[in-house]
């Protein structure tokens, strides 16, 4: 049972509706193999967070169709999916939860074509709501997307990299589109603007504490729960709050300044393990809780939202 079982939504009608789009689509009727990739990527299942997030802002309306509610959140798991794809290949990934990424399983070629595809999907889904505010809402969020992986890609091994750039970064790269699952939500039940307002603060936070917890376990995993190295963004030069607290302590700032994408990996293990063990990992944990407490208080503000969002919060970060 997925998440959205666990909340009490129809997750047989969700998985319906992501299927029978797949199936029917002419495009993947002439590419056996771009269909075998997509099918095997949906199997998959996943926690299905972002459509969650969806249509739970939905029951804050007035009765909105279910059919409605159930596309949209197609649509942007679909998106989520087309980011995914997007930033393995892009960041030369070999797993993903312990899975072979697809373009390790089939190529980056079959791999560029399904991101493209699950992103132009979900795009045609979006299509059949007639809401100006709604595409808006897409369109930021897809430059936002963008935005955020070409900055990761800019600041690689960039060791003055500041708090605020990180957090922007993360907002980039993942609370944007936690936004926007929630404000769609909103827009699909005629929501005031007030209220799409919270939604989208709510988003904002929930998307900065996610991105956090996994940027913190990264360090703080074993390696076979990670599916990669313990420190892999490090590794890879992406600095995250970990590091940028440890580049405030003089006793290991000049070891990790010296660090580049082609240094022995003994190096690497070290460093990752004097990060874990010291007071850094603390550190983030509290920026982490003070997210996590603001979207609390945001929730008080969305008071028929509070009881399902609270234990999909506990669910996130206990």
């Amino acid at each position: 049972m997925g998440y959205l079982s666990k909340f009490g939504y129809d997750e047989v009608y969700f998985n319906k509706i992501l299927l029978q789009n797949i199936e029917n689509d002419p495009l993947l009727k002439q590419d056996d193999a771009l269909k075998k990739a997509l099918c095997e990527l949906v199997s998959q299942g996943g926690k299905r967070i972002r459509p969650l997030f969806l249509l739970m802002a939905t029951d804050l309306g007035s009765y909105p169709k279910k059919e409605d509610c159930y596309l949209a959140a197609v649509a942007i798991e679909l998106l989520h999916l087309s980011s995914l794809i997007h930033d393995d290949i892009i960041d030369h990934s070999p797993m993903r939860h312990n899975v072979l990424t697809l373009h390790e399983r089939y190529g980056a070629k079959v791999a560029l074509k399904l991101g493209n595809y699950t992103l132009n999907k979900s795009l045609e889904l979006f299509s059949h709501f007639d809401n100006p505010s709604l595409h808006l809402q897409l369109a930021h969020t897809m430059k936002q997307l963008c935005l955020g992986e070409l900055k990761q890609k800019e600041d690689l091994f960039n060791f003055n990299l500041q708090l605020e750039d990180y957090i922007e970064k993360s907002h980039q790269k993942t609370g944007t589109l936690i936004s926007v699952s929630l404000v769609i939500g909103g827009l699909i039940a005629h929501l005031s603007n007030n209220e799409l307002d919270e939604l989208s603060k709510l988003g904002h936070s929930i998307g900065i504490a996610y991105q956090l917890k996994d940027d913190i376990s990264d360090f703080t995993s074993l390696s076979s729960s990670l599916g990669k190295p313990v420190g892999n963004d490090l590794r890879q030069g992406i600095i995250t709050l970990p590091t940028i607290f440890a580049l405030e302590d003089d006793l290991i700032k000049e070891e990790l300044m010296s660090l580049h994408l082609n240094k022995e990996s003994s190096t690497f293990d070290s460093l990752c393990k004097r990060i874990n063990s010291g007071h850094y990992i603390q550190q983030s944990e509290d920026v982490c809780q003070s997210y996590i407490n603001n979207t609390l208080a945001i929730m008080n503000k969305l008071p028929n939202l509070k009881p399902k969002m609270s234990y999909l919060i506990e669910l996130l970060f206990n």
